[in-house]
């Protein structure tokens, strides 16, 4: 499997690996923070008297990486920058096969790195699934988030992979009819969600080969960014791996799946969710859900599901506005 494969793909199948701990200190910037029985990878940069950002990095389990390495330059000087490999992905330490994770370890990771770097309150980005966590994070946090923003959220799973079953079997079409037909079967809500779905959606996403990645990026000559990204990383794909384990075992908590629609509404501050006019992952009720709750919803053209990649001067606007207020 290629390295650009482990990386795009909410419910990719990966094979799992650790390396030494010491190799992955060679990445530059950030450093290992010792938080409750493990290490994570932490970057904090930029001016320490400036508004917080915490960047809460989805897949599950695909890293910070390619935030970092996009957005960092066009924050510069702007923000102080939190962002952490979460429990067990990329350059954190890895965490053994069949080890429980849930959406529940990751806030209180958060909230320890907060902790630990004596951030009193912070605003979040959370970007695909870790759009769901960081909704999570500021429901049970209240008091230490100014501002939500969400890129490309997957704040419902059921809705958000059903609306990228839909998108699949479009691209299907005519090329795999039995995978198209499965992914029709799996976008139709009548379609339980459950770890049936998740494998079902695997394979059926897996059919699209290297045309895949055109569900995530909007322009042709973006397929290859996290291939190149993973090239100039210096980490061995052993690392790319291990966002595996971590991330099959938060796939697999029925708390992971819990429907969150109508949570939107349950956070009072600021909202903003940005989307790029060719993603495939935020659906239409959850933008809806978003509007109804007084939130914003931006969309940005020539961009996909990674919008921090594909526009970041865009994104990097829109973070550093003064948030407006809820109505």
């Amino acid at each position: 499997m290629q390295r650009r494969d482990m990386i795009v793909g909410m419910a990719a199948t990966l094979a799992a690996g650790t390396i030494p701990v010491a190799r992955a200190a060679a990445a530059a910037g950030g450093s290992l923070l010792p938080v409750r029985g493990t290490r994570l990878w932490v970057d904090d940069s930029g001016p320490r008297d400036a508004p917080v950002l915490l960047y809460v990095h989805g897949g599950p389990g695909i890293g910070a990486l390619d935030f970092e390495r996009y957005m960092k330059p066009v924050l510069a000087g702007k923000l102080r920058l939190v962002s952490v490999d979460q429990r067990g992905v990329l350059r954190s330490d890895p965490i053994a096969a069949g080890t429980r994770v849930t959406v529940d370890d990751l806030i209180a990771d958060f909230e320890a790195v907060r902790s630990a770097l004596a951030i009193p309150r912070w605003q979040l980005l959370g970007h695909s699934f870790g759009g769901m966590v960081a909704l999570r994070y500021a429901l049970a946090h209240p008091d230490r988030v100014t501002r939500l923003i969400l890129e490309c959220p997957s704040i419902d799973l059921a809705s958000s992979f059903r609306w990228l079953c839909a998108a699949a079997a479009q691209a299907l079409n005519g090329r795999d009819v039995a995978a198209a037909l499965e992914a029709n079967r799996l976008a139709n809500p009548a379609t339980p969600f459950d770890d049936r779905f998740i494998a079902a959606m695997d394979r059926t996403l897996a059919a699209l080969g290297p045309r895949r990645q055109d569900l995530y990026v909007s322009a042709p000559q973006n397929r290859d960014i996290f291939t190149r990204l993973a090239a100039t990383a210096g980490l061995p794909d052993a690392r790319w791996a291990q966002g595996a384990v971590p991330g099959k075992a938060l796939l697999a908590q029925p708390s992971t799946r819990q429907p969150m629609l109508s949570s939107i509404a349950a956070w009072k501050g600021p909202l903003l969710l940005v989307r790029g006019d060719g993603d495939h992952v935020t659906s239409p009720q959850e933008l809806h859900a978003v509007e109804q709750a007084g939130g914003k919803v931006v969309t940005i053209p020539a961009a996909g599901h990674f919008v921090h990649v594909e526009q970041p001067a865009a994104l990097a606007d829109l973070i550093t506005r003064a948030p407006a207020e809820r109505r």
